[in-house]
């Protein structure tokens, strides 16, 4: 069921508490739009909003297990960090080709 709610001290009233209707009580929760092309920023993958994510963080550089944030190449003389720079080996989490992750060349954008 989706309910619209106007006015944020309202809005906020409600997600703090549970919304009674008809003698029945139910949790609120802010409406999440996404859909197939909506990629998670924690596991990369399609089709969930990263709030409902249970799934390893995956960096969208090198898919190793760390937030893309804090990538960094691995040499201790670069202080680039979250970046791709020229010796970064790039590689896409769900296909393995030299593509970033969140790409918008990535085929799943282009399919749907």
């Amino acid at each position: 069921m989706v309910i619209t709610l106007v006015g944020k001290e309202t809005i906020e009233k409600v997600l703090r508490s549970d919304l009674s209707l008809f003698g029945r009580k139910f949790k609120a929760q802010r409406y999440l739009s996404l859909g197939p092309d909506t990629q998670c920023c924690r596991c990369l993958a399609f089709g969930h909003h990263p709030t409902q994510c249970t799934i390893t963080i995956y960096c969208a550089i090198c898919t190793q297990e760390h937030p893309t944030h804090l990538h960094s190449c691995g040499r201790s003389q670069c202080p680039t960090r979250g970046k791709v720079h020229l010796h970064t080996t790039i590689k896409c989490n769900s296909c393995n080709k030299p593509h970033p992750s969140t790409s918008k060349e990535y085929t799943t954008y282009i399919n749907t």
